[in-house]
């Protein structure tokens, strides 16, 4: 029998309905479907005109298709937008891990597609999102129109001596008290802003899940040499987990076809919201090029 990644099922029932409060929050028109993969069941939120051209967003770890799509639903004007719920996290996808150092994700992200009959699509990869991005571009990088990275995973690591004091040590803690006070130290290091249903949600997911602590595995140029598609990279210039600069530098040294960046200032790994306009203006930019 298989292992679910949850610790209970009254874990997994609350994390769904807070998944519902974000969705219903981002105040859009929206449709759902789920596909059979060879990952297991894959759910879709989807956006937008059906005539209009396709973008997909990856989401961060654990944070499910909702934020990813609270920051730019306006797009949804021009676009027909496909947040795709990551399998193997606490979203409303299957359960299934899969590996981190061969083609699975690319081959998920690929079966996705040919399911909602896409064949090509703008890439949005959020945090996580960026690794499972940087997958489908060695593998799939035919699949690509343009991919934009934002706060990405997958290009460097934050200091080791600078994670254990901000994140590592407030985790343990959190894990060990259950208190309030060390759960809002802990959001303190990556949370620009923190609100009642980013405490209660991260709350479920560090004590519910079964959380998966892999470290996405940084790309090379030679594994990404196939894709022909721009690219182009949003970081925030206090990002504890993938420290801007660091991670523009990598990104412009990997891509040939970098076209543009742009840098979030004051700004932790997840933004707050009154950065979601400024977020989805330069994206906006981006895609009309």
């Amino acid at each position: 029998m298989k292992t679910s990644i949850y610790k209970s099922e009254s874990y997994k029932t609350e994390i769904m309905r807070l998944y519902d409060v974000r969705l219903k929050a981002c105040n859009i028109d929206y449709e759902e479907f789920y596909l059979d993969t060879f990952a297991g069941k894959t759910h879709v939120i989807v956006t937008g005109g059906a005539s209009s051209p396709p973008l997909i967003v990856l989401h961060g770890i654990n944070a499910g298709a909702p934020m990813a799509i609270e920051a730019i639903k306006g797009l949804n004007k021009a676009y027909r937008i496909y947040a795709i719920d990551t399998v193997g996290q606490a979203t409303k996808s299957a359960e299934t891990r899969l590996g981190m150092n061969d083609d699975g994700y690319a081959r998920w992200i690929n079966e996705t597609m040919n399911k909602l009959n896409i064949q090509k699509a703008v890439f949005i990869g959020v945090s996580y999102g960026a690794f499972l991005l940087q997958k489908l571009m060695t593998f799939y990088p035919d699949k690509i129109s343009k991919g934009i990275f934002v706060v990405p995973s997958g290009f460097v690591n934050g200091p080791f001596l600078k994670s254990m004091q901000k994140l590592t040590f407030p985790l343990i803690r959190f894990l060990s008290t259950k208190t309030e006070k060390s759960l809002v130290k802990f959001m303190n290091a990556f949370y620009s802003e923190i609100d009642t249903l980013s405490i209660a949600f991260q709350k479920n997911v560090l004590l519910g899940v079964k959380v998966d602590y892999r470290r996405p595995t940084l790309v090379t140029e030679k594994e990404v040499k196939g894709l022909k598609a721009p690219v182009y990279a949003m970081v925030a210039d206090n990002d504890i987990f993938f420290p801007g600069n660091k991670t523009l530098e990598k990104v412009k040294s990997i891509f040939p076809n970098f076209k543009g960046s742009y840098t979030l200032k004051n700004t932790k790994h997840i933004p707050a919201a009154h950065n979601y306009v400024e977020i989805e203006y330069q994206i906006k930019k981006w895609l009309a090029e």
